[in-house]
């Protein structure tokens, strides 16, 4: 057997039938160069074998998977994988509860079984080449560990012991021209208790506006699969000013505030206390709760330090509300994705499928009741998810919406996700920098269709089809508004999208490349940016 086009991804290889009566009996295929990506893998063979149980039907009886790989021909690795199958049940009576999201379920208790239960189990016998592996895997974890062993001269964090972790010396300097030259130190605590308790507490002191912040967070996980969740903070730090529509790492913003003066984050300094409780009540339906309190203050700015561009000057902080927060939050996740309960938690997983997941939240201040400074409430609803296309190809979304009842403080309104000069990130607007457009009331949506290499393969120019240019293409539109009350409540006033923008781009690169080259058009609202060129990577 093989595809009808050598250009589709597939398999390759022969499948195995009884005479007569063409049961199944094996099948022994190998992924074609088409499926083999960026042909990193030199051979990926699977192989399954079938056995005949009661007396008509044949049922799998093992499944194995041979790999062998070569990374730029820099590094080779390969690895075996083997299962047995065995003590099927042919129409047995279940029970109507039975099913559940469950597709793999592994009980918690199964790390704890004594040497004794699985001799009793019926189990491949190992190969000499495996009992050889497992003696070296067993020598080797017996060796005493350096906290050096897995440290990387990119690591944000330093693992002193399996559940202790601290800042790497990349995470223990940042700097902005609010706090200037900034110390950074953080302990983290993961996995304790029977993986039931992850702690983190941070430290940071800036050298220009001489303030010592921290940021102490706790939580701690209950059920069978800890399901269900008690989540504290307390915190004094700088915070950044719409950060949840931004999504630049610390790193890329101080080497551009250093080298260049190029300050594209507004900051404010925040103080308070947050708990929170979260619950998986059913198996698609995730609904949580909790108290928020917070201390807002604007900063201002405190350095005009860079090594570079001395004759610039910093742009001026942008000023915020200054406001004490009291507030009851609600919300909710509906996913109807299946999950592995891998003994100790649930791992959704969408294996290539259609899905999409469904979230919202409310937000309620007020004077009055919870000695509040301002009054509002606010609601958001969101659905992310992924939509399978042709072959390979799919669609990828979000959705968003926002919508505001009383005077919304500066520092809670939403951004569209915009980006800094010749860069861009998935989910958001190319043509729009960061923060240019804030709004109360917000309705965003961001499509990007995934064609891969399919197009070119269809094409079937010569070349081209081989090269596995990767193709995607994305639509962006929203409208975002202030409501009457914030507007006059607010220190500043924003750009709107009255009426709907529009903007659409494509992008192109290659899988064995971490970024994409992107173009992007505005089709509504023009003016400046109408087409502008970025480069799409996690890097930034």
């Amino acid at each position: 057997m093989q595809p009808e086009n050598n250009s589709y991804p597939g398999f390759i290889g022969s499948i195995f039938i009884v005479d007569g009566t063409f049961d199944l009996i094996k099948v022994y295929l190998q992924v074609n160069r088409a499926a083999n990506t960026g042909g990193i893998f030199d051979s990926i063979n699977v192989m399954q074998q079938f056995a005949l149980y009661g007396e008509d039907f044949f049922m799998p009886a093992d499944y194995r998977l041979f790999v062998n790989a070569n990374v730029l021909s820099l590094a080779k690795f390969g690895f075996e994988l083997s299962t047995i199958l065995y003590d099927y049940k042919i129409n047995p009576r279940i029970d109507d509860g039975f099913f559940d999201k469950a597709i793999v379920k592994v009980l918690p208790d199964a790390d704890n079984k004594d040497p004794v239960y699985w001799k009793m189990q019926q189990t491949i016998p190992n190969t000499f080449e495996e009992e050889l592996a497992y003696k070296r895997i067993d020598s080797i974890s017996a060796l005493p560990v350096s906290v050096w062993d897995n440290f990387s001269i990119l690591s944000t964090r330093l693992n002193i012991s399996e559940n202790i972790s601290v800042s790497a010396p990349p995470a223990m300097y940042h700097f902005n021209r609010i706090e200037g030259h900034s110390i950074d130190f953080g302990i983290y605590v993961s996995s304790l208790l029977n993986k039931r308790l992850n702690s983190s507490l941070s430290f940071n002191y800036g050298f220009s506006d001489k303030k010592f912040k921290y940021n102490f967070s706790s939580e701690y996980l209950m059920g069978e699969y800890r399901t269900h969740k008690i989540s504290f903070e307390l915190f004094d730090k700088t915070k950044i000013l719409f950060d949840e529509s931004e999504n630049y790492n610390e790193l890329t913003a101080t080497l551009l505030a250093l080298l260049s003066k190029y300050e594209f984050r507004d900051y404010y300094y925040s103080k308070g206390v947050n708990l929170f409780v979260s619950s998986e009540v059913l198996p698609v339906l995730n609904l949580s709760a909790g108290i928020l309190n917070r201390r807002d203050r604007s900063a201002v700015n405190k350095s005009d330090f860079s090594f570079f561009s001395k004759d610039k000057t910093y742009r001026i902080n942008q000023s915020i509300n200054k406001v004490d927060i009291n507030a009851f939050t609600a919300g909710f996740i509906l996913d109807f994705r299946n999950y592995i309960e891998d003994g100790f938690f649930r791992r959704r997983t969408s294996q290539g499928r259609s899905y999409v997941i469904f979230s919202g939240s409310a937000q309620i201040s007020r004077k009055e009741f919870l000695n509040s400074s301002t009054d509002f409430t606010t609601f958001t609803i969101a659905a992310n998810g992924f939509l399978k296309g042709f072959n390979s190809t799919g669609l990828s979304f979000r959705f968003f919406n926002k919508h505001t009842i009383g005077e919304l403080p500066y520092q809670f309104m939403y951004s569209l996700p915009g980006n800094i000069n010749l860069t861009s990130k998935n989910y958001s607007f190319r043509t729009l920098l960061v923060n240019e457009v804030i709004g109360s009331n917000v309705t965003a949506l961001n499509l990007k269709y995934n064609f891969r290499d399919e197009i070119f393969k269809l094409l079937n120019i010569p070349g081209l089809k081989k090269w596995e240019i990767q193709l995607s293409t994305f639509f962006n539109a929203a409208i975002s508004e202030a409501e009457s009350k914030t507007l006059t409540f607010i220190p500043v006033e924003v750009n709107e999208f009255k009426k709907p923008f529009f903007e659409i781009g494509f992008g192109l690169g290659h899988i064995l490349l971490p970024m994409q080259v992107e173009f992007a058009w505005k089709l509504t609202h023009r003016g400046e940016n109408n087409f502008r060129i970025g480069l799409n990577s996690f890097a930034f």
